[in-house]
């Protein structure tokens, strides 16, 4: 792994051009250290950076300049700075909390959600390794979780009538199109597929000064809670309800991902659930 001043001295680039790079978004930290007396250091991959065409990127960049408004670039790079103080910050202050490995991997599943929000074609992969981490810590640390039964309604199916259809048809539309922009009148049928479809639980962690919140489908979080039943209840905010009601969060910001890339956040998560209940805790989620 290389600092950016290596990255700059090994591929005769000034340090500037190295930033410009992650800045422009064609170059993104493999990992992220902490140094011993406080702040962060961006690492890369010298792999990755060999597979980059170093000359044609650097034009790429400089034409981008002539036609971008420079302060865009600027307040990037304040953005990312505050990101990079934003996590040198959170390291420091749990680095000697009592359950800072508990944080640590609560910090990167919160990550990790917005990544998942994001890449739709990775979804699955990544809310499955949420659905992992969270029954870890839910049955490691039962005392440093609250979790919650959000009730949510019945996933519905509507047939329509058959004056629904013919305007479907006569608009040119299919069914499926019909029904999704809600065009579907009293008498077409509905009726429940799927009870409670749209149920959630909510993990609700509260620890000192730290705040995070995880929610899982009723479906992912029956499989592996025995407790299901007995949760506190609590009703799940109504409105439109799709498939899509099940991301909850926002998705990752271009800024986050050049200091917090997936494959950092894989690997840290990867590795809580490697390790042994009796280990976890030696584990370093801090560097």
């Amino acid at each position: 792994m290389l600092t950016i001043s290596e990255v700059a001295r090994k591929y005769s680039l000034s340090n500037r051009q190295v930033h410009e790079m992650v800045l422009y978004g064609y170059l993104n930290a493999a990992d992220i250290k902490r140094h011993s007396g406080g702040g962060t250091i961006l690492l890369f991959s010298e792999q990755d950076i060999d597979k980059l065409d170093i000359h044609s990127i650097l034009q790429e960049i400089n034409n981008r300049k002539k036609y971008d408004h420079f302060r865009s670039a600027s307040s990037d790079f304040r953005r990312m700075t505050r990101m990079l103080n934003y996590y040198d910050r959170f390291v420091a202050s749990v680095q000697d909390h009592p359950q800072q490995h508990f944080l640590m991997v609560c910090f990167y599943l919160f990550h990790l959600n917005h990544y998942a929000k994001k890449y739709q074609e990775q979804s699955a992969e990544l809310y499955r390794l949420k659905n992992q981490v969270i029954k870890r810590l839910y049955n490691q640390y039962t005392d440093l979780i609250q979790a919650i039964y959000l009730l949510g309604p019945d996933r519905k199916q509507i047939w329509l009538c058959d004056d629904c259809k013919d305007s479907a048809r006569a608009a040119g539309m299919s069914y499926v199109d019909y029904l999704k922009k809600g065009y579907y009148c009293p008498k077409c049928t509905i009726g429940s597929v799927d009870k409670e479809y749209y149920s959630l639980v909510e993990f609700r962690i509260s620890l000192d000064d730290y705040r995070f919140t995880f929610h899982l489908p009723r479906a992912s979080a029956i499989r592996w809670m025995k407790d299901l039943d007995s949760l506190p209840q609590s009703i799940r905010e109504t409105g439109r309800y799709q498939d899509s009601m099940y991301l909850y969060g926002r998705a990752i910001s271009r800024i986050e991902e050049r200091i917090l890339p997936l494959p950092v956040i894989l690997e840290k998560l990867h590795q809580f659930l490697a390790s042994s209940t009796s280990t976890a805790e030696g584990h370093d989620f801090l560097s």
